[in-house]
């Protein structure tokens, strides 16, 4: 781990912490996005594609992945997505240990599913992440009217 790289993050998220919670958002949205274009968008994509773009199917498949559970509440609406473990690489590797980082991969579920269904909205908020003390990062989803 380099050092000069742990001291920039520290620095990172303690201006992370000092952030309200929509620019903190936004900065971790344009985050997510970033990563997603990394390879996880098309790996989404095509479970998604494979499904036949039907979204009770794609969290179903999304639940046997290894390291994933999920749930369907409300088909066509409303999901658990759990994720086992943090495969955060700045987590992994020792740069950020905050629990502020979870919202990173709330956007990212949000970019997935705005990519995926692009006339719909949905909101993903976590209730539990690892980073927090949490055993999983449990994420409720919920489609949104209009």
């Amino acid at each position: 781990m380099d050092n000069q790289i742990c001291w920039w993050f520290a620095g990172f998220e303690a201006g992370l912490e000092t952030l309200p919670q929509e620019e903190r958002g936004n900065l971790l949205h344009a985050c997510a996005e970033n990563c997603l274009k990394m390879g996880m968008l098309d790996f989404y994509r095509g479970i998604y594609k494979d499904r036949d773009g039907d979204i009770d199917q794609f969290f179903q498949a999304l639940g046997e992945l290894e390291g994933l559970d999920t749930e369907i509440i409300v088909p066509q609406n409303e999901y658990w997505l759990i994720f086992h473990q943090c495969t955060c690489a700045l987590h992994t590797q020792g740069y950020i240990n905050s629990s502020l980082l979870c919202d990173c991969s709330r956007q990212s579920v949000l970019c997935i599913l705005k990519e995926l269904l692009p006339q719909r909205r949905f909101s993903v908020e976590p209730e539990g992440t690892i980073l927090g003390g949490a055993p999983s990062c449990r994420f409720h989803i919920t489609a949104l009217e209009g």
